[in-house]
């Protein structure tokens, strides 16, 4: 058994260990020894060197899964990870499903949000609406955005390739794709992972500021990351320290973000806070028992301000449930003084549509007919409120920030 050039371990065949087995034999029992076939003491050691064998396999296969060269699957994941890479998930395709009536429609029907359609194979390829839509009076179709219920390439489909409802809908005839659907892929494979992990070490131990981004995403509770890094010799036009950086980090227990920034650093790169968001600092653990300090942000908190007229049903659940409805979009404080972490991470634009549909969701709504938004009660407007990285947009449910006019039909 020996280490080759490529650092892998090439184990015995049984044959092999068994024929040396026996040479040790006869130089300890004599050259005259039987060392036939069928001798006993071949006999006897046969087992032996089969067991021997397979484990010179699992050494093998321990080594490997050492090596990101040679490491495959979990094994892999595992070592990559150690730098701040994560296997890139399968992507689920995308597009629009339609939804027609042979004949004009006499009442609203709702597509739900969640409704199944798929392909008319024997092994059907499922999608489903992301929103739920309807298909008004006076009409024979609507057009839904539809997501992949797996990923994979597999749901790149062609045009009017969708077209059966796995479970039927009140008022519709039939479903199709008018176009094909998109951006469906594999799970990323060894090889790809491989290299990317290969080219992140090939600068050095330094963390890139990818590394440093991925690795701050795998800690539980974070929502999103950031980084703004000063490589010059001198403090840059934010004041930041040169060689230094500031990672802007949304969610997450403190101590697990120190831990995890001193454990991608590299060691003369400076940690900074303050300057892109609201200072944050913690004490990290080292391997040796001592601690380090290590700084840096959390997103500031923008106030999302909205002001509505709605028209109303004898369903409609109440002003409580359209302000929880913005808040579960945006994030922030629910009308019951609960935090929601909503949709959105820091650097997300809230849109002016979205925050409309929100309020459209809510049972027994008939018609938002005016609608503003904004970052303070003053200055609100119907177009999207921009988000900088360094920032994190929230709502209140709670502060009166969420105006509603309500007006029955």
């Amino acid at each position: 058994m020996t280490i080759n050039s490529e650092g892998r371990f090439d184990p015995d065949a049984k044959e092999a260990i068994l024929d040396a087995m026996m040479a040790d034999a006869k130089e300890r029992f004599g050259a005259d020894l039987n060392d036939s076939e069928l001798a006993v003491i071949r006999t006897f050691y046969d087992p032996i060197a089969e067991r021997l064998a397979e484990a010179q396999i699992d050494l093998a296969a321990i080594l490997d899964a050492s090596q990101i060269a040679h490491a495959k699957g979990k094994a892999l994941d595992k070592l990559c990870e150690q730098i701040g890479i994560t296997r890139r998930p399968a992507t689920k395709a995308k597009g629009t499903a339609r939804f027609s009536r042979s004949e004009a429609a006499t009442v609203d029907y709702t597509i739900p949000a969640g409704t199944v359609i798929q392909t008319d194979s024997y092994t059907p390829i499922e999608f489903e609406t992301t929103r739920g839509a309807t298909l008004p009076a006076g009409e024979t179709t609507v057009d839904v955005p539809i997501e992949a219920v797996e990923g994979g390439v597999n749901s790149n489909l062609g045009a009017n390739t969708i077209t059966r409802m796995k479970t039927p809908v009140t008022g519709i005839n039939s479903v199709t794709n008018p176009a094909q659907t998109d951006g469906g892929s594999d799970v990323e494979a060894d090889d790809e992972l491989r290299e990317r992990a290969t080219e992140e070490l090939g600068a050095g131990s330094r963390a890139s500021a990818p590394a440093l981004i991925r690795g701050l995403k795998r800690v539980e509770g974070v929502k999103s990351v950031s980084i703004f890094i000063n490589d010059d010799d001198e403090p840059d036009k934010d004041g930041r320290d040169p060689h230094a950086f500031e990672l802007v980090v949304e969610g997450g227990n403190p101590q697990d973000i120190a831990d995890q920034i001193i454990e991608l650093k590299a060691a003369g790169d400076g940690t900074l806070g303050g300057f892109s968001g609201t200072k944050a600092t913690g004490d990290a653990q080292l391997p040796n028992g001592q601690t380090h300090p290590v700084e840096w942000s959390e997103p500031t908190q923008v106030q999302v301000y909205v002001d509505m007229t709605l028209k109303t049903t004898d369903e409609y659940d109440g002003d409580e449930a359209v302000m929880d409805a913005i808040v579960r979009y945006v994030g922030g404080i629910l009308t019951t003084g609960n935090e929601y972490p909503g949709e959105l991470a820091g650097g997300d634009d809230v849109l002016y549509g979205e925050i409309e549909y929100a309020i459209r969701s809510v049972e027994g709504v008939y018609d938002v007919t005016d609608l503003s938004i904004g970052k303070s009660a003053t200055e609100t407007g119907t177009t999207n409120i921009a988000i900088s990285p360094q920032e994190v947009a929230t709502s209140k449910g709670t502060d009166g920030s969420i105006i509603i006019d309500s007006n029955p039909l």
